[in-house]
């Protein structure tokens, strides 16, 4: 748990089967994470020059993925979150029942567009380090309107502001089947921008209720599985019950608005990661761990290695900006139809001991239907995927081959992305 001199904390949160607090907690420094990592040049020339300095040559991306446009005006998320903080209204809604007070917050957001909406309640641990943002250090995509509260302690903010809600969009899973490729990066970046605007929306409605509403204080997962939006699986990634791990988590809205939280679920994601690892064999940059759970920031789970992950991009930039495959290669991010949903029922509904037989079942069932190394041709608005990376990926709207030679499967467990696997190799250095 966090521990600031002087103050007391809390007992650790219950987060759930699939995370487990086994020490001391310390306060992430925002700056300290990739993107601000990226934006000081700490991350090498390459990644710095690929996110800073390039345009993208495909104009959806352009509108709706960060840095890569050709003037920032042109994409709305930036225009959003640098748009001025409104003011608390002095005509506060009292608040009696906080159970229906939930409910009506959720259903705001429902009605804003959002896809999920849980509420957790505060905890030092899963606020960031109060530090002060250097210049040029911020994400488009970050919402730090909590800058002004800096100078207090995480004690101080969650006894201030005890209630994070968290509000997000899933997106569209037929084109997250085109993951590597400019297909897949629109329903990424552009589900990420709606939940932008959502929570602006919903940070305004709750302060024209007279209630507190800040953002970029709360670590998104932390607060995710604390309000039982899903379980943190083997790909470092929340995963929800409906679809899978294709949820946003940004920045959520801390709050002192009376609420009932939420709680952690159990939705057999544990025992599915333990023998699926599906995600690991396809990730193309061995970033996602084959291996047992580990501690890390006294923090007991699967650990992802972010750095060999986010530096490929600049070197696949032809093809895609976010890679995407532990995702879409997840069993969990399926269709919501009633086969999913009876599996799912299944698997949660049954003792712990007898998990890993379902597991290993309708692992076999993902396999057989969808395969061992899912990959699907689509088409959208005149994009074509054509054949994966390694082989060829047609990103030309007016292209007119036959894509359609046989796709060679690599033997072994290394994926279908080995040769990625091997390019990776020459640029990161693995730790």
């Amino acid at each position: 748990m966090a521990v600031t001199q002087g103050t007391e904390t809390p007992a650790p949160p219950y987060l759930g089967r699939s995370v487990r607090i086994v020490g001391p907690v310390t306060n992430v420094d925002m700056n300290q994470t990739p993107h601000p990592k990226n934006s000081r040049g700490e991350l090498g020339k390459a990644l710095f020059n690929w996110y800073r300095n390039t345009i993208s040559r495909d104009p959806l991306t352009r509108v709706s993925a960060p840095n890569h446009f050709a003037d920032p005006r042109n994409f709305l998320a930036s225009v959003v979150n640098q748009a001025p903080k409104g003011k608390i209204s002095s005509k506060q809604m009292p608040v009696s029942d906080p159970a229906a007070m939930t409910r009506h917050i959720k259903a705001v957001a429902h009605h804003m567009g959002a896809d999920v909406v849980t509420v957790a309640r505060a905890h030092p641990s899963f606020l960031y380090a109060a530090s002060t943002p250097p210049s040029g250090a911020r994400d488009v995509y970050q919402n730090r309107s909590g800058d002004v509260y800096q100078g207090r302690t995480p004690e101080q903010m969650t006894e201030r502001y005890p209630y994070i809600i968290v509000a997000t969009t899933a997106w569209d899973y037929d084109k997250l089947q085109a993951h590597r490729h400019y297909i897949g990066d629109a329903a990424y970046h552009v589900s990420q921008m709606k939940a932008q605007l959502i929570l602006k929306a919903l940070e305004g409605y709750i302060r024209e209720l007279g209630y507190a509403a800040l953002r970029g204080m709360s670590n998104p997962q932390a607060a995710g599985l604390a309000s039982g939006v899903g379980e943190l699986g083997r790909n470092g990634l929340l995963i929800h019950r409906k679809f899978g791990a294709r949820v946003h988590m940004p920045d959520p809205i801390m709050t002192d608005l009376p609420l009932v939280p939420d709680q952690p679920v159990d939705n057999g994601v544990e025992d599915f990661c333990k023998i699926c690892r599906k995600c690991a064999i396809n990730c193309p940059t061995n970033s996602v761990p084959f291996g047992d759970k580990v501690v890390f920031n006294g923090v007991e789970k699967y650990k992802i290695n972010w750095l060999t992950c986010y530096k490929i991009r600049p070197y696949v930039a032809d093809h895609y900006g976010s890679c995407l495959t532990c995702i879409a290669v997840c069993p969990f991010t399926k269709p919501d139809a009633w086969w999913r949903r009876v599996g799912g029922t299944i698997l949660k509904t049954a003792p712990i001991k007898v998990r890993p037989l379902v597991v290993r079942a309708l692992k076999w069932i993902d396999d057989t239907f969808w395969g061992e190394f899912p990959s699907r041709r689509v088409k959208f608005m005149g994009y074509d995927t054509g054949l994966k990376v390694g082989e060829h990926n047609c990103t030309d709207p007016s292209c007119t081959a036959n894509h359609t030679e046989p796709q060679i499967i690599p033997a072994g467990d290394v994926g279908f992305y080995a040769p990625i696997k091997k390019q990776t190799d020459a640029f990161v250095k693995r730790g």
